[in-house]
């Protein structure tokens, strides 16, 4: 039974979309990184931020996650409306830093979305093309053998 679906089409635009993936993420990865293209450090994703001129100081992790707070003992006595005034100012400031740095990090790290998904959408279109042909090969093998 001769079939009329050719799987070297299919995965030729599979590779060819893997490969836009892969440039991509080497793209993303080189540009967030060192000049070696290794992974950014700790140091470059960690915001820090002051509240209550700098009575008050805070660092965050990567998407802000909350590392370290530090409160200057002499605001024992401001009472704890204005110790949670400055500690959020602080926590705030740390977000918006750390933000920044992330952003930094990650600029220039554009994707050609539209050749990707113009890939994608053909690969999709191949393969139900490819599956749409087999399911009619084997309903055609199917009733050949039926008639048996």
């Amino acid at each position: 039974m001769a079939s009329g679906i050719d799987p070297s089409g299919l995965s030729r635009s599979l590779e060819d979309a893997m490969r836009l993936l892969g440039q991509a993420s080497g793209t993303m990865s080189a540009q967030a990184g060192d000049a070696d293209g290794s992974a950014p450090d700790a140091e470059q994703m960690t915001g820090r931020g002051t509240g209550g001129d700098g009575l008050v100081e805070a660092e965050v992790a990567a998407f802000g996650a909350l590392r370290s707070l530090v409160i200057d003992p002499s605001l024992s006595r401001a009472g704890t409306t204005v110790i949670a005034e400055y500690v959020l100012e602080a926590v705030q400031a740390a977000q918006a830093d750390e933000r920044a740095r992330r952003a930094d990090v990650t600029a220039g790290a554009q994707v050609d979305s539209a050749a990707l998904t113009q890939q994608l959408e053909r690969v999709s279109s191949e393969a139900f093309r490819g599956f749409q042909q087999m399911i009619g090969d084997l309903d055609a093998a199917t009733r050949r053998m039926d008639r048996r």
